[in-house]
């Protein structure tokens, strides 16, 4: 079925803001399906609904597909689940759907439902929709915000004639590379757009870009959605970015669906998508590819230091000496603790010269001034500053946190 609205231009060349929202409440309804493989059964509501009352619901929402948490209007009135809530909440949730038989997500609830969504950009491509439909100066093809979510991209086309009497464009020609990633919206030749949106949805291939290319009487259009794994996106991190998360590695792996292409769902290097940085090896994967490094940084009890210089042909000042890290280092590289050498000066006559040697540091062999009693300087001193934190490190106040770093 091909995902477009047959919404006629009104004499005066504009479009009232009632199919403004029907048109972009398309998109909504397009993204939703590709974002959450709903079974599309021809009533969004409905298929919603249904969703909502699934396991499948439950178990994306714990997985935080969703976010943390989620707002689903039901008759008007707002009801908040989260990841983390109890059995007893979903089955509150499942009374709630169970006494309507839709649920009807407006405009007025967009923001409410996909504005948290990760991994997805639907509601920004929906507030673009809004946005485009109202501004009466464009004409021709404008390229809408496509909606990308990690199996599917929803490609957004609009088009606005330049007056009431103009034609819509004619196609002659339509392409999507690859072939097998179209799923709905195919366009015939000397078929006319039919409105001023056109959708056209298509699989993400894991290691190669879509794109779409329109031809027409009227102009051209083409798009491109890059691969999910392609290492200059920048529609994720990318590899060799080290991030800090309070998440444990288990959590962690939960939350991103680390190992959803790695078979037996347990870690691979060349499957995985992060790894933590415990310096284990990691072959195979797009992080040595592009790095030559076969183990990723081992950060366990590490902070971490930038380098001198991050472009060899920087457009700004070297950093300067108090600043700079006084060892020649490269990325990756390991630099053990250290104490910035120092001398110590008493107030007072607390030692005096022994066989031409100062008195050494050890606080009970130092000496005091001839003729008086040794004193004792060993154990914490005060002295004035608050109570001496002794341990075996220097170290300044920190929050522990874990390190993972994209390799695949």
């Amino acid at each position: 079925m091909i995902r477009k609205l047959l919404i006629p231009l009104l004499l005066s060349g504009s479009i009232t803001s009632t199919v403004y929202a029907q048109e972009c409440e398309k998109l909504l309804s397009d993204g939703l399906y590709s974002f959450t493989k709903m079974t599309n059964t021809n009533s969004f509501s409905h298929d919603l609904r249904t969703y909502y009352l699934s396991e499948t619901f439950k178990s994306d929402m714990k997985s935080g597909k969703w976010g943390a948490s989620l707002t689903i209007p039901i008759k008007g009135v707002p009801f908040s689940i989260g990841a983390n809530d109890s059995e007893d909440k979903y089955t509150e949730l499942k009374t709630k759907l169970l006494s309507i038989t839709e649920l009807n997500i407006g405009a007025e609830n967009a923001q409410m439902l996909l504005q948290s969504v990760p991994n997805t950009n639907l509601y920004e491509a929906y507030v673009n929709c809004v946005t485009k439909n109202g501004q009466n100066n464009l004409y021709g093809f404008i390229q809408g915000t496509n909606v990308e979510t990690e199996d599917a991209v929803v490609f957004t086309i609009h088009y606005r004639p330049s007056s009431p009497g103009d034609s819509m464009p004619k196609v002659t020609s339509f392409n999507v590379y690859p072939t097998s990633a179209l799923l709905s919206g195919k366009l015939d030749v000397g078929e006319s757009l039919k409105g001023f949106t056109t959708l056209v949805t298509c699989k993400r291939p894991a290691n190669e870009d879509v794109i779409l290319t329109i031809q027409t009487d009227r102009g051209s259009f083409s798009s491109k959605a890059s691969a999910q794994d392609n290492m200059t996106s920048t529609k994720e991190f990318p590899i060799g970015t080290i991030i800090t998360s309070y998440l444990n590695y288990e959590q962690f792996n939960t939350v991103t669906k680390n190992h959803d292409k790695s078979p037996g769902g347990i870690f691979t290097s060349n499957k995985s998508k992060w790894a933590p940085c415990d310096g284990r090896p990691v072959p195979n994967s797009k992080f040595q590819i592009l790095t030559s490094q076969i183990n990723v940084p081992d950060l366990r009890g590490m902070f971490v230091r930038g380098l001198n210089i991050f472009d060899p042909y920087q457009p700004v000042p070297a950093v300067t000496k108090e600043k700079s890290d006084p060892d020649t280092r490269v990325v990756g590289g390991y630099q053990s603790d250290s104490f910035q050498g120092h001398k110590h000066l008493d107030k007072d006559n607390v030692g005096v010269l022994i066989s031409e040697k100062q008195a050494p540091n050890t606080p009970r062999q130092r000496y005091t001034v001839e003729g008086t009693a040794a004193i004792n300087t060993e154990g914490r001193i005060p002295a004035g500053y608050g109570d001496p934190r002794i341990s075996t490190e220097t170290r300044p106040k920190n929050i522990s946190v874990y390190y993972y770093i994209k390799i695949n």
